[in-house]
């Protein structure tokens, strides 16, 4: 009867969880590794490990618990999110790895803006982390979806490919340092800036360069999505990074994000980039009140669809 009581997240997360603990005591290995073998299992609808008897039909039993049910993508996508961030507090590792739901559902809204749901999009994260921006993106998307995925954390882009595989999510992968990428013909490039060390007279501004970069990989017309700290541009103090930027391209927005998002970090900001030169343009700025106040967060959207009405032309 308990089990009735749960919603099928609940049960996916559960299954997974229970899987772990028991192939810990089997293999004694850390809990992502754990977890990858678990999702081998689960993907192959087969146990592959080479367990005793008895642990064998125990992690069978786990298994059927979920054999029978019809899962949504939204469902196991939900669930994984529970199951790596339990996963990086083990491996005492930052949560900051992991973009929320709400940020990705924003974007997917933004790119609406610019495509219609017909049009069969690319669209890759440089700096993926779990990839769950990249994937609530997808799932929220009308669009047929080719989807590219970048990190130079080795365990990331396993966490990124996992997740992909449950959802049937074919995402192209690459373990890299995402200055050495080299992809284009994207329509959409999004991301969430890590936190990176203020610059010196020696170094420069790492997020200046990586997006300089980001916008060449894009289409002509495609957009990009950052989400970076906000004092982003205090350190463009001669503007040479916007006039960079501005040969090929136009911040059409800044959007400013809840600074109750941010308890344990710097607040961050969300820039909306598109490939093109748009002559004597208008950017929109917008502050969000909290994603839970509906009321005034619809005012802030009411904001946005003003301007595009207004301002843009693809």
């Amino acid at each position: 009867m308990e089990d009735e009581k749960k919603t099928n997240m609940e049960l996916f997360y559960d299954c997974v969880e229970d899987s772990i603990e028991l192939l810990y005591e089997f293999y004694r290995l850390p809990y992502f590794d754990l977890l990858e073998l678990t999702i081998k299992n689960i993907l192959a609808g087969e146990i592959l490990n080479d367990l005793e008897t008895e642990d064998f039909n125990k992690l069978q039993k786990i298994y059927d618990t979920i054999a029978d049910i019809d899962f949504n993508v939204e469902d196991v996508r939900k669930a994984m999110q529970g199951i790596i961030l339990k996963g990086l507090k083990e491996m005492r590792l930052s949560n900051l790895y992991q973009t929320p739901d709400t940020l990705g559902i924003f974007l997917s809204y933004f790119i609406t803006k610019f495509y219609d749901n017909k049009k069969k999009l690319n669209i890759l994260d440089p700096l993926c982390g779990t990839g769950n921006l990249l994937l609530t993106i997808s799932n929220y998307l009308e669009n047929d979806c080719n989807l590219f995925a970048c990190d130079n954390d080795l365990w990331m882009t396993k966490i990124t490919k996992m997740t992909a595989d449950l959802l049937s999510q074919n995402v192209e992968i690459y373990f890299n340092d995402t200055m050495n990428l080299n992809l284009y013909s994207m329509d959409v490039i999004v991301f969430d800036m890590p936190k990176v060390e203020q610059p010196t007279k020696d170094v420069a501004y790492f997020p200046y360069n990586a997006i300089l970069k980001y916008v060449d990989m894009l289409n002509e017309k495609g957009v990009l999505l950052g989400i970076v700290e906000n004092d982003f541009f205090d350190y463009d103090k001669n503007k040479e990074f916007k006039e960079e930027l501005m040969k090929t391209s136009s911040i059409l927005g800044i959007v400013e994000l809840p600074d109750s998002m941010f308890n344990l970090s710097k607040p961050k900001i969300i820039l909306v980039i598109q490939k093109r030169v748009v002559e004597d343009k208008k950017c929109f700025m917008v502050k969000l009140p909290s994603f839970t106040d509906v009321k005034l967060f619809n005012e802030s959207l009411k904001q946005i669809e003003a301007w595009f009405n207004e301002n843009y032309k693809n």
